[in-house]
């Protein structure tokens, strides 16, 4: 027979030769993780106000660019009390400005009317003083001609005296009349010291006399108005002060208080909505989960390895994964390698990992831009099973008797 036939044997044995070494091929040349899901992470989009949504958020599955506006919150039972008070205190400060600034002004216009009027009796004070100076020169004049007509004749009355022709009383009444001119001229050029003493210090502002003061009545009131300028202008520095502090202090409480009253939640980047918790009308508090966003800028691989090839994986190290169902593969890098033991639990994950049936290491793959980060109408494949391939830089029978010999040792 012809199966019995030696050709047919060798061809056999061939084929089965062949079909082993294509079964046996890939776990010499490298190795395949035991599955593994594409994965992608959520975002959670919470209340930042409590109160009542305005508007139902887009439908699961639509993909929405980046500011989208997806719902407004209305919150009607703000606290206002403190923006009410800092209104009122700022109002009732800016009257009190507007009454110093009129009182101000009615006290510059008394000071320029006072000054008018010291300057106007300053004046009056001098022409006076001027006058009675041109007075006292011409008495002094009369004085000194009035001297030097008593002493001529007492001169000549003494004269007369010694001879008997004119009496001594009549001498003596001459030589008191020459002293009586002679003091009434010196007492003219005291007045007239005196005089320009009180001249010059009219024309400093000081009005010396008797029976005045050192200022008349109109300086010492233009004193007072100045010192009510001064004050007044000193409480107008601190009240403007005190009007920036309220007007900042309302400016932030009205913020606030249009924070808290009203806000639009928008998409924070480009991608799907996965899910939505809240509808129009509904009431939510701060922090409530109003929306979960799919972000597939970042999409990366799970997959579980067994711990033995534990060493041959690293982060940086190429992989090529495949999606269940497609023949073509990506490229991708090893974000992570993690123990069996260890905790991966993530709740922004969009995918659960694949759970671990032993002692397999967990790997993290992360996955190049490709069309996967666009598919929105597929949630950009997330969830999908996925295979990942790792060449092999050393033989796994090498590795196996090493292990073995550890374990016999």
């Amino acid at each position: 027979m012809i199966w019995n036939s030696r050709f047919v044997r060798i061809l056999v044995g061939i084929v089965l030769l062949i079909v082993a070494a294509v079964v046996i091929a890939p776990a010499v040349t490298g190795y395949t993780s035991l599955d593994g899901t594409v994965n992608a992470r959520l975002t959670i989009i919470s209340a930042p106000i409590e109160g009542t949504v305005t508007a139902t958020p887009p439908k699961v599955g639509l993909a929405l660019p980046a500011g989208t506006e997806l719902l407004g919150i209305r919150n009607d039972r703000v606290e206002r009390t403190v923006e009410v008070q800092n209104e009122a205190e700022l109002a009732a400060a800016r009257e009190r400005l507007d009454a110093i600034d009129k009182q101000r002004s009615q006290l510059a216009a008394l000071h320029e009317e006072l000054a008018a009027r010291r300057d106007a009796y300053q004046l009056a004070i001098i022409r006076n003083l001027d006058h009675e100076i041109d007075i006292r020169r011409q008495r002094i004049t009369t004085a000194q001609a009035q001297q030097q007509a008593a002493e001529s004749d007492f001169a000549r009355k003494q004269k007369l005296g010694t001879t008997g022709i004119v009496a001594d009383v009549m001498v003596e009444q001459a030589r008191a009349a020459s002293i009586a001119a002679q003091n009434a001229g010196a007492i003219a050029r005291a007045e007239l010291e005196r005089l320009n003493q009180q001249l010059d210090a009219a024309r400093r502002g000081v009005f010396l006399g008797e029976g005045r003061n050192d200022v008349p009545y109109s300086q010492q009131r233009l004193d007072e108005v100045t010192i009510q300028l001064a004050d007044l202008e000193y409480r107008e520095r601190e009240l403007k002060a005190k009007i920036e502090q309220l007007e900042m202090q309302h400016d932030e409480e009205h913020a606030r208080n249009r924070t808290a009253s009203f806000a639009i939640v928008r998409m924070p980047f480009e991608g799907v909505i996965w899910r939505r918790n809240v509808v129009e009308g509904s009431y939510v508090v701060t922090g409530n989960e109003l929306v979960q966003a799919l972000d597939c800028r970042d999409l990366f691989v799970d997959i579980l390895v067994s711990e033995i090839d534990y060493d041959e994986i690293y982060p940086g190290r190429e992989a090529q994964v495949r999606l269940i169902g497609r023949s073509e593969t990506l490229p991708g890098t090893v974000a992570s390698v993690r123990g069996s033991a260890a905790v991966v639990e993530e709740v922004v994950l969009a995918a659960k990992p694949p759970a671990s049936r032993g002692r397999d290491a967990r790997i993290r793959v992360n996955l190049p831009e490709s069309a996967l980060n666009t598919d929105y109408a597929n949630f950009c494949q997330v969830g999908r099973s996925v295979q990942v391939r790792f060449r092999t830089r050393s033989l796994p029978a090498a590795r196996w008797l090493r292990s073995l010999w550890f374990s016999i040792s």
